[in-house]
C-alpha cells in the first residue's frame, strides 16, 4: 500500500468512529445499524466492512483505544502520586460521551479485561492499595477498588461531572491513604 492509501484508510477509521460516537449522544449502542453508522460517517458499507467486521468489532476497537489510554495513565500514575487519579478524571470527562455509553454495557468486556490485567500489574509496585500478603489478596483488593472507582465514575457521569477532576481524586486517594487501621479486625 502506498501512504496516500493509509492515510485514506486511517482517515475513514478515524470518519466511522466519530460517527459512532457521534450516534451514541442519542442511541443505545445496541441500536446502532451498520447502514446508520455508514450515513452518518458518509462512507458506503463496503468501506465500512474493510475496517470492521461487525458493530461489535468496531466497539471492541474503540474501547481498546480508550483502555489503552487509561492505562497509559497508571503506568506514570500511580508510582507517583494521586495525579494519575486527576489524569484518570480527567480523560473521563474529555471523553464522557464514550464513557456514558461504555459503563453501561453489562458485561465485562475485552479491552476492560486487557486494561484490568494490566493494570493489575502495575499495582503490585503501587502503594495506593497498600501492603498485600500475596497475589491472591491483591487479585481481590485490586477487584474491589476497580469496582469502586467505575461505580465513582457511573455517579459522576449521570451528574454530569459536576465535581472537578481533583475533587473526585482527592476522594478516592483519602479513601485508600487515610486508614490507619483495617474497617473490620481479625478476619481470618
Amino acid at each position: 500500500m502506498n501512504i496516500k492509501n493509509n492515510q485514506r484508510y486511517k482517515s475513514n477509521s478515524e470518519k466511522i468512529e466519530k460517527a459512532f460516537l457521534n450516534l451514541i449522544k442519542t442511541n443505545a449502542y445496541e441500536t446502532i445499524s451498520i447502514s446508520e453508522l455508514c450515513n452518518e460517517a458518509h462512507i458506503n458499507r463496503s468501506t465500512f466492512y474493510a475496517h470492521y467486521s461487525d458493530i461489535n468489532d468496531l466497539i471492541m476497537k474503540i474501547e481498546g483505544k480508550f483502555a489503552h489510554n487509561m492505562a497509559s495513565i497508571f503506568n506514570f500514575g500511580l508510582k507517583q502520586d494521586h495525579q494519575a487519579f486527576i489524569d484518570m478524571f480527567t480523560f473521563v470527562k474529555e471523553n464522557k460521551i464514550f464513557y456514558k455509553a461504555f459503563l453501561k454495557i453489562p458485561y465485562a468486556t475485552l479491552a476492560e479485561k486487557n486494561a484490568k490485567t494490566q493494570i493489575l500489574d502495575n499495582l503490585k509496585d503501587a502503594e495506593i492499595l497498600g501492603k498485600y500478603v500475596d497475589d491472591i489478596e491483591l487479585f481481590y483488593r485490586a477487584n474491589f477498588f476497580g469496582a469502586g472507582i467505575k461505580a465513582m465514575c457511573e455517579l459522576w457521569l449521570e451528574r454530569d461531572c459536576k465535581e472537578s477532576p481533583q475533587k473526585m481524586a482527592e476522594i478516592i486517594y483519602r479513601e485508600y491513604t487515610d486508614r490507619k487501621e483495617p474497617i473490620i479486625n481479625n478476619i481470618k
